[in-house]
Order: C-alpha cells, then structure tokens, then sequence
C-alpha cells in the first residue's frame, strides 16, 4: 500500500465532516417536488461517488463491470422498474507500453507519468511501470522524427504552416490542448493527413495550468505533471456504422480484418505533460511562432523542424468488448408509452470524480429521490427512463447503440432527454437546451436554492450574465445527447456546475481532488441532484409539455442573419427561409397564447397536443443527413468534427467548400421543415379548441 494511502471509511468521514455535509433540508410537506428538493443527501452521494471513484474503470474493464452491477443494484433498491443491462460488442483500445525519448541535440527519456501526491490516496498510479499514459485507438508504432509544433492543432493552424511552407511530411507534430475545448482526434487526423509520422498532444500551462490560478494539490488547475488521456477515434467519418469496425466475427470469435477502417488512426500518436513536453519545446529552433501561437511556458516558442528528434514509441490493444447499459424505468400513467430519458455515462478513464463520478452519484440520488416519491403515492404522467452509459469516452458508444436499437420507439414515443456528464467541476451552473426547453430550464433553476448564496440556482446564474438574464446555450454533439438531438430529433437539455478543471482525464481527477477542492461537503453534487429530478419531473408530469417553440423560431431567424453574412464577400439573401421561419414563429405565438390563456385542456386534448409539439422538433430532421456524414439529420444543429458547433449545418458546409449551388435545395429543405412545424403548431391550436 503506498504511503498516504487512507482507508475508505477515513477518507469518506472526513470528506462527511467539511461544512455543509449534513445540511439537509426535510420536506415541510408530502407532494412530489418537496420530495425531489430535500431528499438528496451528501452523505449518500459522497457515498457513491467513494464508490464509483475507488479504481479505475475504463470501457470493458472488469471494474466497469462491477460498477454496472452496483448501479443496477441501487436501481432496483430505489423501486425502479424494468431494470436491465443492454449489451453490445465494441472495439476497444488501450495500452500495454509507450517511450518516448529525444535523441537530438540531446539524448533524454522523458518521464511520461504523473506524479503522487502523498495525502491523494489515488495519485500513485504511475508507480506501477506498466501505467503509460495513451490515446485510445492510436496506431500502435515506433517512429524517429524531427518536431514541428502546430499550436492547437486546428484547421487554421494547419493552414498557418502551409502559408510558411512548413513541410509536415516525415515529422512528428506537436500540438497542445486547447480552451475552448477542440477535439484530440482531430487533431490526430490533420497530422496524418498532412503527412505527419505521428503526434504529441500536451497541456499547456496557459490553458489548463499555473496561468489559471492556483494547481493542484493547492487549486483545481493542471500540476506540471497532469497527462489528458483521451480516444482519437476519427467518429465524424462513420457515426452510427457497427462499434466493432473493420473486426469480423466468425467461428463464434472476433477476428480483425485486413483493413483498418477509415475511423481509425493509421499514425502513432500520445498525450503528454507540459512538464515532458517543455523538454522538446525548450530546444525547437526554427521561426518563432506567430501572435497567439504562444503558450505559458517560460521561454519563447519556435515552430521547428529541428535540431529537436525524437523517438516515439506506442504499443496499443484493441480487442472487441462489451459496452454494457444499465436501464431502469418508472413506468408513467396517462402517457405511459411516452419517454423521458435522463442519462449520465458510467466509463472514464481513470477514476473520473467529476467526468463521470459526479453526474453518476447525481443520478443515483435522482433515482432515490423519485423512487420515494414512488412509493409515497407519485407516478409521472409519462415513463421515465434512466440510462447509466457505457463506452461515451471511447465512442459515445452506449447511447449511440441503444439509440440506434431504440430509434423507431423514439422517433415515436420519445419525449425528451435530459443529461448530466460531468456534473461538478465548479460552482458556476450552466445549462444547454434545444431552443424549446431553454425557457422551461430557466424556470426550473428558479426552485432550486443555490449553496453558495441567499438565493436560487437561477439568481446566481443571472448574476454571472452581462445583462442579468442567464444564457441558454445551444448544445451540440460531444456527448450523450448527440444521437438523441441530432439523430432522432429529440429535444434534450444538457446540465453542469462549472469551474476550473485542469485535472480533466487525468488520474488527479478523483475524489480527493473533488472533495478537498471543489465541493467541500458536496453541496454542489446534492443540488444537482435536486434539480435534475426537478427537470426530470416536471417534464413527465406536465399536462402539456413546457415546450416553447416561438423561442426557437426566433433564434432560427437570428441564424439565418448570422449565415446569410458568414461569407461578407458573397452574402446570402434567405428570404424564403425566413418567411417561413416566420410564419413558425406566429403559429407557435397563438399556440402560446392559447394554452397561457385559455382553459386547461382534459386528458384526451392534452396528449394529442403533445404528440404534435413533440413531432415539431422531429420536423427539425431530414432523412438524407450531412453529405458524407449521414448520422446527423438535424437541420438546425450538428458538431464539427473539432467538436466546434455547426449552425444550420447543410448550409455552413455549403459556404464552406464552396458549393454554392447546393445552397437553394438546402433552403427549400428549411423551409418545408418550418411549414411542417408551423402546421404541427396549427393543429395542436385546433386540438385545445375540440377539447375546450
């Protein structure tokens, strides 16, 4: 046992003794919501978060599989319903050795571990040799090379060294992280498709470290020796083809085949430290970088090649797996085949407190929550569906699988989806809705008391906003929601408690880290909890659904501006789009008006309005999906292949590679998707009329 190692039961007694540990409130009286607002307890989260947090637990490793055991085990102790594994084979990555070493101008082996801690319990890690750290589905190979450093790795970066004639072919190219967030794997995908031999990918210091503010273990930024583990997987070239890829299965085993599908790297490439990565950086020669190329190391960057060489090693597995789901239900009443889905992934990379412990332990006591509620006499007008992930940081496996299995009951019965990732890395809210639901979750931030101040989740997050109204943001797919928004056209709600979070899928992201520094006697997770149930009720049990479509025809019509001028020097003119946009505007309006005005409808009225305001976010969907990347269906909204969001994609993609003359079809698409929404709108206006 390595020195400083705690006990369980001492680390979670003293975690349980910080203030606010125990401050709990008790229901003044028995009605659902004062169920959902009181019930949650920090010792029961610290609990399972001590739980959930104790080992490592990657996709398919066996202590995953004992988490899906304990997840399904509290299920069903909480009075789910229908609680079930869902199981589906993937190809999974990790690694079984790496080096990497200078051989000029000077010979040096780099350290490529991170270091302990003695009061982290859990920082000990790499004490174990065969620990490396490693990008999941890099090519595994051994390549000597001069360095180039690329910056962020962006597709402007790229652009910049071709303008300065920086010959990439044969190299090994450096990049850093980025804030705001820029996918790792495509910045992989650049290099090998630039020629490159392999790739570094570190955290600088002026993203994620002493820059910041204070590093661990005195603050929650980024010690000199944090690695960002990650998957490279290139999911924008195939989302929604098999998890198991080019493998073949025959003779009742798996074989691979004998070509590597085009999702996956064909280069080496790792994570690093900025402290190892400062060792390459410190000897680069070449033309220094340009404005904004600069990182927060303590000596001037050069872009390179040489005198710097350096030998890279990688040894990889990849074998086919099990992503394993855990499901569970409360079964609704008047809109029992009706859906909501709340998920939160279960797999990280190493102990994963905040990404995924923190929205794990949060589900969990949302399920407690609404399991008593349960049994004191409160069923949801709709079902409820909880879904613990697997595989979201190799592939957005798990729910892109059950997604896929489930997509015609969901095109039919699916009402919305709420998730919760990384569910406390600070004390900052932030939430993400389609349009519809933005105003819905402002209002459910209103009922929620904030730990921090002497008002609501909701005054704080306006607080934070320049002109005192909290911000909704767009969500677009880097997470569980993707196959549900942008696939099968769900309107979905994406919630978290922000802050600095330089330890991010390192081995430092634990429950020391979480308890010690960023939420001391978990406040924060228990009020995620409170409100996620919140959300989560309010939406199964609302005669009719809280979905406000005049907002999102309004924020399409500022979308439109904002396309129309991306190219100032041949701007658009979409007038036929914005007419119909609209016309959706005006007959979500009377719609509106109606149901805030006018008498409430009975059952029968109710749910056919809702089966028609649900249809209106599928009427956001066309079946041909994105050139070349036909998962994402979505009109409205889809992901980069950076992760970037990409704003009436079809369009954006039209200007972007200059075929302007897909431009009227994908307008005339636009258009027919709002009509078909504002005639949606329409009926549902004369279903209140029948029913009143």
């Amino acid at each position: 046992m390595p020195a400083g190692k705690a006990t369980i039961q001492s680390v979670l007694l003293a975690a349980l003794c910080l203030p606010g540990a125990y401050a709990v409130p008790r229901p003044a009286r028995q009605d659902p919501e004062s169920i959902l607002l009181s019930l949650p307890s920090a010792e029961i989260y610290s609990r399972h978060l001590l739980n959930l947090t104790e080992e490592p637990h990657p996709a398919g490793s066996r202590r995953n599989m004992e988490l899906a055991d304990y997840v399904r085990d509290r299920f069903i102790e909480y009075g789910l319903e229908d609680v079930h594994f869902h199981d589906t084979p993937a190809l999974l990555s990790r690694s079984v050795s790496a080096s990497v070493e200078l051989v000029a101008p000077v010979r040096l082996r780099l350290k490529l571990a991170e270091d302990p801690y003695p009061a982290d319990k859990d920082s000990f890690l790499y004490r174990d040799p065969r620990v490396v750290p490693y990008h999941a589905y890099a090519r595994s190979g051994d390549v000597t090379a001069e360095t180039v450093y690329a910056n962020s790795g962006s597709p402007e970066d790229f652009a910049a060294l071709r303008k300065m004639n920086i010959n990439l072919r044969g190299k090994i190219v450096v990049m850093r992280y980025s804030e705001p967030y820029s996918y790792r794997g495509y910045k992989v995908w650049l290099a090998e498709t630039h020629g490159a031999a392999g790739a570094i990918i570190y955290s600088d210091p002026q993203d994620d470290g002493y820059a910041q503010g204070d590093a661990y273990p005195d603050g929650p930024l980024g010690p000199p020796s944090h690695v960002q583990l990650g998957s490279i997987v290139y999911d924008w070239l195939g989302p929604g083809e098999p998890f198991t890829f080019h493998w073949e299965r025959g003779g009742g085993t798996w074989k691979e085949g004998t070509v590597r599908d085009r999702q996956l790297p064909k280069i080496p490439s790792i994570p690093m430290s900025y402290e190892d990565a400062s060792e390459i950086l410190s000897r680069l020669s070449g033309p220094a970088v340009p404005s904004g190329w600069q990182g927060g190391l303590p000596f001037t960057y050069h872009i390179g090649p040489g005198p710097v060489r350096v030998h890279l090693r990688v040894e990889n597995s990849e074998r086919i797996g099990t992503m394993r789901n855990v499901l569970g239900a409360i079964r609704g009443t008047a809109e029992r085949d009706k859906w909501v889905v709340i998920g939160n992934h279960r797999d990280a990379w190493v102990y994963g407190a905040v990404d995924p412990g923190s929205g794990t332990a949060a589900m969990l006591e949302v399920a407690r929550s609404l399991g008593a509620a349960l049994r004191a006499g409160f069923r949801p007008r709709r079902t409820i569906l909880f879904a613990d992930w697997d595989a979201e940081e190799d592939l957005l496996g798990g729910s892109t699988s059950w997604a896929e299995q489930q997509r015609d009951r969901l095109l039919r019965d699916g009402v919305a989806y709420v998730n919760v990732d990384s569910g406390v890395s600070g004390h900052d809210f932030s939430g993400g809705s389609t349009p519809a639901l933005a105003g819905f979750l402002q209002d459910a931030t209103r009922s929620v008391h904030d730990p921090d101040g002497g008002g609501s989740v909701y005054d704080a997050w306006a607080a934070r906003s320049r002109d005192g109204a909290p911000v909704v943001e767009d969500i677009v797919g880097a997470t569980d929601y993707t196959a549900f928004q942008e696939n099968i056209g769900m309107s979905c709600i994406d919630m978290s408690f922000g802050g600095p979070y330089g330890v991010y899928h390192s081995e430092y992201d634990d429950y020391f880290w979480i308890s010690r520094i960023v939420d001391q006697g978990f406040r924060y997770g228990t009020t995620m909890a409170r409100l996620w149930g919140l959300v989560t009720w309010r939406l199964a049990n609302a005669t009719v659904l809280p979905m406000r479509y005049s907002d999102y025809a309004r924020k399409v019509l500022d979308y439109l501006g904002a396309i129309e001028t991306k190219d100032a020097a041949r701007p658009l003119a979409l007038e036929q789009a914005r007419s119909a946009a609209r016309r959706w505007r005006d007959a979500a309006l009377d719609l509106e008006t109606r149901l805030r005005e006018g008498p409430v409808p009975d059952d029968a009225a109710a749910r056919q309005v809702n089966d028609l305001l649900v249809r209106v976010e599928r009427a956001m969907t066309d079946g041909e999906g994105l050139k070349g990347r036909p998962f994402f269906k979505h009109l409205i909204y889809a992901p980069q292949p950076t992760y970037r969001e990409e704003i009436l994609p079809r369009l954006y993609e039209a200007i972007e590679t200059g075929d302007r003359d897909s431009i009227p079809r994908y307008e005339a698409q636009l258009v027919a998707a709002f009509d078909r929404a504002a005639l949606l709108l329409r009926q549902a206006r004369g279903r209140l009329e029948e029913g009143a």
